[in-house]
């Protein structure tokens, strides 16, 4: 087999994709190896595809989206503008004048209705056109791996040949054979009925096996379906309606070819007769259902639909009363100057250029918004946002810049045996160049090559249980995968020579993907240390993140954590109290210790450094990659401390101050430890260094209170830490117990409900998980705290607008009906008419003008 004579489609952009059957291969996808595959379809695992050739593949196999979906439907939205309140008063008014032979008139009222439903309808389509092409910004996002550099695509960009990386939260796609997996599970439920997730494999299956049910072919993911554990990597072999779920969807769809359907005049009629009945069955629902929505709209939705609805109610209450007042003055002697005169009365109170108004105002807010990083994936959030009273954010990526890195590395130790580095820190975060200085010896630098046994420990450990990837791409640019604080600690690991792939094989080195279809005697004797058995991925709700490896030198197996420090500490029964003179000695963890070990996490904390604790522990196992979670994490022995920065964003202060300015709570909700947490809140002023107790809290002291002692707080904390996903919704329910109408920030999947329930959810575009997307009304394509402080500004100068121009309206309308009324007390020349002071056409012309 030829391993090495692949062409690699990111070193240029000169080479085109010719006589690739993309069809052909996806049948037997799962029984070629990687590196087969990969030749076959043209791509390298480590560089991707190059950009050029990317863009020609998607010319080529077109985009990557199901056939069918119609967007939005212009009849729908044209029966929308004709079944609101104030058309239906026009169209009454319209009646009116044709029952009594007004044609003049009655024709007026027409192009009025016409010209009202034409304006409202151009503007609200448009609106929704744009409102769509905004929705598939913030539709599912694929990671890829082009030109050697991970970034984030619209799904409907993929193409075959692809390198995707997906993690849990994630909507898959397109269809994957797999390169790598770590713990992976994914929901196959749209596709095969089946409800329990299913753990994915990366291994290769027989040729005899090519016939495999595709609910048996463990090395494949296919669209659509929802990773529920883990991570993974693969290789697109289909994509759009190639793919199994577009197959389905064709099938379901019965599909014949467009040019049949053309030509058949039979056919032509029947889908004729198909629409014209939908649009009737929609107009009928929408006027059956339009009574028990509106109903319902006095007391839920927006501030602004709910303000709206009771308008609308009032105003068609107060054109009734209006006619029934001028026909009591007639003493119901009703003929067509009655009529004529309650028309221009029922006219007189109807602002008819408010729909349009509205609607234009709301399309223009989308745009302006959109060109601002945000994207409004639910219109009624922008009506949402001019109420806010709190933003609830986030800190890393959101309030900070994402961009960490280890400044400092504490080897636990008895009092007079601790160690402590510090990191010189590039201008580029992820370059790994740069020394790391001993503090307790006259600040030598550490050589890589000649690390000591406990530095080395502690180093692994950071290296080890870690699944972020660092690499320079075609331009000599360091990029990164994972996870920002993975990242730092991987970087951290690189400058003193002991980075992932220098300890085991990495899941992304393209030579070891091929050299695992191969025999162990053709590897050559190239055997890493380290071999991953298990992988306990972080939880939000635990803190932690634990691996598993067997250590081919000492010839063990280990288990390697790093978490929260107060975590660490809970898990560990030992430490080691010399870490540089014996550090194979251990002792146990007493009261005393912990005690001392806190205060130094305390000490780091205090200097806005997140602080990650490590321990390590030896498994008596033969067989580690069955144990459990439970059974594993515990009993370490405490190894050190790391000291991470995360830079504020410059914009953050100043936005922060503008939310105060303008009235606005921040509050920030973060995982970081409570002494990290206020040093940060303090040095953006969401906190100032007089803040009450109860301004700064921990997740655990916030959720033991009942609902009444938190609604007895003076305030509502302004910084959480350790905050949990269970921790925003019971924030969210305290806000609204208060009055308060909260935004809230999150990306993972757990963030998902908090999301929904806010008034207004935001999600992270970069960094967010599809689940989080979806559940939320706005996502920052940024994932930039001024981006809310834009967004915020934007909706209360909408909502600001839009009662400005009721106000006007109304106002007009008001003068108009005080002067009909007025009118009625006055008798033309005949003695039985009331006079006309403005007639109906006239009224119409004040209110259209």
């Amino acid at each position: 087999m030829k391993l090495r004579s692949r062409t690699s489609t990111a070193t240029s952009g000169t080479l085109v994709s010719t006589g690739i059957d993309y069809a052909s291969l996806v049948p037997r996808a799962h029984t070629l190896t990687v590196g087969q595959l990969a030749d076959d379809i043209g791509t390298s695992i480590t560089e991707g595809l190059s950009r050029d050739e990317a863009f020609r593949r998607l010319e080529t196999c077109g985009p990557n989206v199901l056939e069918g979906d119609e967007g939005v439907s212009a009849m729908e939205v044209l029966i929308k503008q004709l079944a609101n309140a104030l058309t239906l008063v026009l169209v009454a008014a319209l009646a009116l004048s044709f029952g009594v032979q007004d044609w003049v008139e009655g024709g007026v009222i027409g192009a009025v209705i016409i010209l009202n439903t034409t304006v409202g309808f151009v503007q609200e389509y448009r609106a929704e056109k744009t409102m769509d092409s905004l929705r598939q910004l913030s539709s599912p996002t694929a990671f890829v791996i082009r030109n050697g550099e991970s970034m984030a695509i619209p799904a409907k960009d993929v193409v075959p040949g692809d390198i995707i990386m997906i993690k849990a939260g994630d909507v898959v796609s397109a269809d994957l054979r797999l390169v790598s997996v770590s713990n992976l599970e994914l929901s196959e439920q749209l596709l095969t009925g089946e409800s329990v997730p299913v753990a994915k494999s990366d291994e290769t299956f027989k040729k005899e096996d090519i016939d495999l049910p595709i609910g048996d072919r463990l090395n494949l993911c296919y669209s659509s379906t929802i990773v529920t554990k883990g991570r993974g990597v693969g290789i697109v072999v289909s994509t759009g309606m190639n793919t199994q779920i577009g197959r389905i969807a064709e099938a379901i769809s019965g599909k014949k070819s467009s040019q049949n359907q053309d030509a058949d005049p039979e056919h032509f009629s029947k889908r004729a007769r198909t629409k014209i009945m939908g649009w009737l069955y929609v107009f009928s629902q929408y006027q059956s259902s339009w009574f028990h929505e509106t109903l319902r709209g006095l007391s839920t939705g927006t501030l602004l639909q709910i303000k709206l609805n009771k308008l609308a109610y009032v105003l068609f209450g107060c054109a009734i009363l209006l006619i029934i007042i001028v026909f009591a003055v007639a003493r119901f002697s009703i003929d067509e100057s009655v009529i004529l005169y309650a028309i221009a009365a029922a006219l007189a109170i109807i602002p008819e250029s408010l729909v349009a108004v509205l609607t234009l105002t709301m399309a223009i807010g989308t745009k302006r918004m959109a060109k601002e990083h945000v994207i409004v994936r639910k219109l009624d959030a922008l009506e949402n946002l001019g109420g806010v009273t709190d933003v609830c954010s986030d800190k890393t990526g959101t309030l900070t810049l994402g961009k960490m890195s280890v400044r400092k590395l504490w080897l636990a130790g008895d009092v007079n045996n601790t160690v402590e580095y510090v990191a010189d820190t590039a201008n580029d975060a992820l370059d790994p160049g740069g020394g790391v200085v001993r503090m307790e010896s006259n600040n030598v630098v550490v050589s890589p090559g000649s690390l000591h046994e406990g530095l080395s420990q502690a180093v692994r450990i950071a290296a080890l249980c870690n699944v972020a990837t660092i690499h320079k791409n075609m331009n000599g640019e360091w990029k990164s995968t994972g996870d920002p604080t993975e990242v730092a600690l991987q970087v951290f690991a690189m400058k003193l020579g002991l980075g992932r792939t220098t300890l085991t094989r990495d899941s992304m080195d393209e030579n070891e993907l091929i050299e695992k279809d191969i025999d162990v005697e053709e590897q050559g004797s190239m055997p890493k240390r380290f071999e991953l058995k298990l992988e306990h991925p972080f939880s939000s709700e635990l803190k932690r993140m634990s691996t598993i490896y067997w250590d081919n030198e000492e010839k063990q197996t280990i288990c390697l954590i790093k978490c929260a420090m107060e975590r660490i500490l809970d898990l560990s029964t030992s430490y080691i109290p010399s870490p540089i003179e014996d550090p194979f000695t251990v002792a146990p963890m007493t009261a005393a210790v912990k005690s001392a070990f806190h205060a130094k996490a305390e000490e780091l904390a205090s200097q806005g450094l997140r602080v990650i604790g490590m321990g390590k522990r030896t498994l008596l196992l033969d067989d580690a990659a069955s144990i459990a979670r439970e059974e594993a994490e515990r009993n370490f022995t405490f190894v050190a401390l790391a000291g991470i920065f995360d830079p504020p964003r410059p914009e953050t202060l100043g936005a922060v101050r503008a939310f105060k300015g303008a009235g606005i709570v921040v509050h920030m909700l973060t995982g970081d430890h409570l002494t990290t947490a206020r040093a940060i809140g303090e040095s953006v002023e969401i906190i100032m260094p007089d803040a009450p107790k109860s301004a700064v809290m921990t997740a655990a002291d916030f959720d033991k209170l009942t609902d009444e002692e938190i609604d007895a707080l003076p305030e509502l904390p302004l910084v959480i830490s350790r905050c949990a996903p269970e921790t925003k919704v019971r924030m969210i329910h305290a806000g609204k117990r208060r009055g308060k109408h909260l935004s809230m920030s999150g990306d993972g999947v757990n963030d998902s409900p908090a999301l929904k329930l806010a008034p207004v959810g935001i999600a992270m575009g970069m960094a967010g998980s599809d689940v989080a997307k979806d559940a939320s009304d706005l996502v920052l394509t940024d994932d930039n705290f001024d981006s809310i402080r834009v967004a915020v500004r934007e909706g209360r100068r909408l909502f600001l607008n839009i009662q400005r121009f009721i106000l006007h309206l109304l106002t007009t309308n008001v003068a108009e009906v005080v002067l009909l009324i007025v009118g009625l007390c006055f008798i033309a020349n005949d003695g039985i008419t009331s006079v006309f002071p403005l007639s109906p056409l006239g009224i119409l012309w004040i209110n259209m003008v």
